[in-house]
């Protein structure tokens, strides 16, 4: 079992909230309550959205964004960013094998990284939530009852996760992140009955919105063939309105606190977007540290066993 406490002591957006001066956050349903929970809790401002893993958006001038960013006083959340000097909270694979060290997650706060899961080990144990279910159990949010509890199993699809990989779900739950609310969920999760609820209590208001959606793969839930809904979103000006129609929902819909988006940003950071083969990393002969360093790269992660994907600023 994790020992929330030791993380909350050692983790300095936890151990020092007053330090953090705003969060990046990533392009989608998970960041989005991700975010406002953090908002709720600590009172943090949304600073700059990374969209696509290409473009970070932000307003002011850049060298006075990039200071910040550099600082260490932005919270990079539900991200995984490969940078001494910022922290970051994502729930991606980011290890190719146990003994390497990876500097630029010296920051970094990973529930994969935490249990020594790599690529090379336990790949198909990796953590099957969303990063707002990590933080539910950080904090002990252990009210299942809540308005919130059905917009955090859609993140990431997580119900269908519950669904279709069961035992590695409750591994998590029950015995790494244990919170009785998460526990509780997993039957009910099964049923028939809660896919009709998430339907007609979640997923029809939302539907309205251009940003939620039912998604194009297979990958559907056990009884009503639901999926998709992630709120995906490439171009926070463009899409602004839907962006914040889509936070006024999920302020209603959760109870939470609404989280202020800035009704548009004036400047970008331009990234290259990449991915490699992970025969090709270890041709490189050099150890995933080295080729990260190497290549100048900002984050990463290894979604499939066989590749990583990276991004270049």
């Amino acid at each position: 079992m994790a020992d929330k406490t030791r993380i909350k002591a050692d983790f300095l957006p936890f151990a020092r909230p007053d330090y953090v001066e705003g969060m990046l956050i990533g392009d989608d349903l998970d960041s989005l309550l991700s975010a406002m929970y953090l908002h709720r809790h600590f009172g943090w401002e949304l600073s700059a959205v990374y969209c696509k893993y290409s473009r970070i958006w932000y307003n002011g001038p850049s060298d006075a964004f990039q200071k910040q960013l550099y600082s260490g006083r932005i919270f990079a959340v539900d991200l995984d960013i490969y940078h001494p000097s910022v922290p970051s909270l994502g729930h991606h694979i980011i290890a190719l094998e146990q003994a390497g060290e990876l500097p630029g997650h010296t920051h970094s706060l990973n529930p994969n990284a935490m249990r020594g899961f790599t690529v090379q080990k336990h790949f198909s144990r990796k953590y099957p939530l969303a990063t707002i279910h990590f933080l539910r159990w950080l904090f002990d949010e252990n009210d299942h009852a809540v308005p919130a509890e059905m917009l955090t199993w859609l993140a990431d699809s997580s119900y269908i996760n519950a669904q279709q990989y069961h035992e590695n779900v409750a591994e998590w739950v029950a015995y790494y992140l244990p919170l009785p609310a998460l526990i509780q969920m997993l039957p009910t999760l099964q049923t028939k009955d809660f896919e009709q609820a998430l339907l007609e209590n979640i997923l029809k208001p939302m539907s309205q919105n251009p940003l939620c959606r039912p998604g194009g793969s297979r990958y559907k839930s056990r009884h009503l063939g639901l999926n998709g809904f992630q709120c995906q979103f490439e171009h926070p000006n463009e899409q602004n309105p839907h962006i914040q129609l889509l936070l006024d929902l999920l302020s209603e819909l959760s109870a939470w606190p609404r989280l202020s988006f800035p009704a548009r940003f004036n400047a970008c950071l331009e990234g290259n977007r990449r991915q490699i083969l992970v025969g090709e990393l270890l041709a490189s002969g050099m150890s995933l540290g080295d080729w990260l360093e190497t290549n100048g790269v900002f984050s990463y992660a290894f979604t499939f066993k066989d590749r990583m994907n990276y991004t270049v600023l």
